[in-house]
């Protein structure tokens, strides 16, 4: 990836609709899978090709970042595809300066897995980014025996992680705060030198997006033991393995559909749209389209949603290929 394929999209500009919707949509890949998919195939060893992922700023910073760690990733954006050469947990790069933009994913992932290299690593990012916590990751971390800091001393970007690989052990983190502190360091754990436990300290909030790293990781072959959404335990000698990979369609983003299919446009009938949303969806963003559902149309994964008229609206998306 180079940096004109990290650029920022430019804007597009939206105009509101004035007539019934009857059309084809084909729903973008999740943000979310596609970034852990990125980072999990860069640490894997052997070749991973990535499809039906989502191009969007997020995934091409975080694509960029790990091409600067000395991750050979080639990008087809028409085709929404990565192909990924892992480094086996670790990153050839002996330093590097990460630019993430305001990718939150990025930024708190890289952070973690960083600490599998052996070298100084800087994760910076924009004038936004710079007021965003990390400390709780980087206390994590440090329990970890990882040597990590902000290096102004707020608690936020940019963030220095001076690395000779993550020693193992035991990290407590409070369940109300950010999913993406327990991903982080849940992805980089399966390369410490000794087994990492996570305690969650409270009722975990963002279970669902936990879920979602275990089953990326075990996708690639990483096995994470767990006791409910209190405990977590990865066991150190893993290393996931390079393969194909199939994003999951974007559940949150398909809810506007469904909510135009079931309502309709005001004035207008409703019409009929497919649509089908992988069975590992977040639940978060499978859960809105459940008050349609309950309502009588005929809402599953496979089925169309029928709204209050006959005329209808298709959607087809690209078959799911995960296994």
């Amino acid at each position: 990836m180079t940096d004109r394929d990290a650029r920022p999209s430019a804007p597009v500009e939206i105009e509101p609709v004035q007539r019934p919707i009857d059309g084809v949509v084909t729903l973008p890949g999740s943000k979310s899978y596609s970034n852990r998919a990125l980072l999990v195939a860069a640490l894997a060893r052997g070749r991973s090709e990535i499809t039906d992922a989502l191009y969007s700023d997020d995934t091409r910073y975080m694509a960029r970042a790990l091409s600067r760690l000395g991750v050979r990733v080639r990008g087809d954006e028409a085709s929404r595809a990565f192909v990924v050469d892992g480094v086996d947990g670790r990153f050839p790069a002996a330093e590097a300066t990460l630019e993430i933009g305001n990718a939150g994913t990025a930024a708190r992932f890289l952070t973690a897995a960083v600490a599998l290299g052996h070298g100084t690593y800087v994760v910076d990012g924009s004038p936004a980014m710079r007021k965003r916590p990390i400390a709780p990751l980087l206390d994590g971390l440090r329990a970890l025996g990882v040597d990590a800091e902000s290096r102004d001393g707020t608690g936020c970007p940019p963030v220095v992680v001076r690395a000779k690989g993550i020693a193992g052990g035991r990290a407590r983190m409070r369940g109300d705060i950010s999913s993406q502190y327990f991903s982080a360091l849940l992805m980089a754990a399966p390369y410490a030198e000794h087994d990492v436990e996570i305690e969650v300290e409270g009722a975990l909030v963002s279970a669902p997006y936990v879920t979602m790293t275990l089953s990326t990781m075990e996708a690639f072959g990483v096995r994470v033991e767990r006791n409910g959404d209190r405990w977590f335990r990865v066991p150190a000698g893993q290393c996931y393995q390079g393969r194909r990979y199939a994003v999951e369609p974007d559940a949150s983003g398909a809810s506007y559909f469904f909510a135009a299919a079931a309502d309709g446009l005001r004035g207008h009938p409703g019409r009929r749209r497919r649509h089908r949303a992988g069975p590992g969806a977040p639940a978060g963003g499978r859960g809105r389209l459940h008050p349609h559902g309950r309502r009588g149309d005929d809402l599953d994964g496979h089925r169309a949603v029928r709204g209050r008229a006959g005329d209808r609206a298709r959607h087809r998306p690209d078959p799911l290929r995960g296994e």
